[in-house]
């Protein structure tokens, strides 16, 4: 096998595997509800632009004589180095915004847990000060039998 078809083989297998990538993240978009779904959308959108960039350049490879598959294989290296960054800015982009979504809802489920436990004090302040006064008595005689 020449050097060329070597290289249309492996672009062939490249190109493969992202376009199984691009179909799942299509798959994942349709169900998506988060409130960053445009800009997913547009990023997928790039990475389509760029899978289809890809197999043009993969038909002119196949076409190309020997000479011209030389001269190609520069650009064609950057063009594929250019699917995969943007297929790693898609994922880290996806990443921090699920980080961001959780950083929220842990927030607010803290919140409401301090709003609960200060509803709890103004509605029963004197159970509260009696039971911090038993547990402060009961930790003080455990730390001074320890002694």
């Amino acid at each position: 096998m020449s050097k060329k078809e070597t290289y249309i083989k492996e672009l062939e297998t490249n190109l493969e595997n992202y376009k199984n990538k691009i179909s799942k993240i299509e798959d994942l978009l349709e169900d998506y509800k988060g409130s960053n779904k445009r800009a997913l959308l547009n990023q997928k959108a790039t990475l389509q632009e760029k899978f289809d960039d890809g197999k043009k350049m993969l038909k002119q490879i196949q076409t190309a004589s020997e000479q011209e598959y030389e001269k190609m294989r520069e650009s064609a290296g950057t063009l594929f180095e250019s699917i995969k960054e943007a297929f790693y800015d898609f994922s880290h982009f996806l990443t921090l915004e699920q980080l961001s979504r959780t950083k929220k809802e842990l927030t607010q489920l803290g919140g409401q847990t301090v709003d609960e436990a200060q509803d709890i004090i103004k509605h029963h302040p004197l159970a509260i000060a009696a039971g911090a006064l038993g547990l402060g008595f009961i930790v003080g005689t455990l730390l001074a039998r320890s002694k």
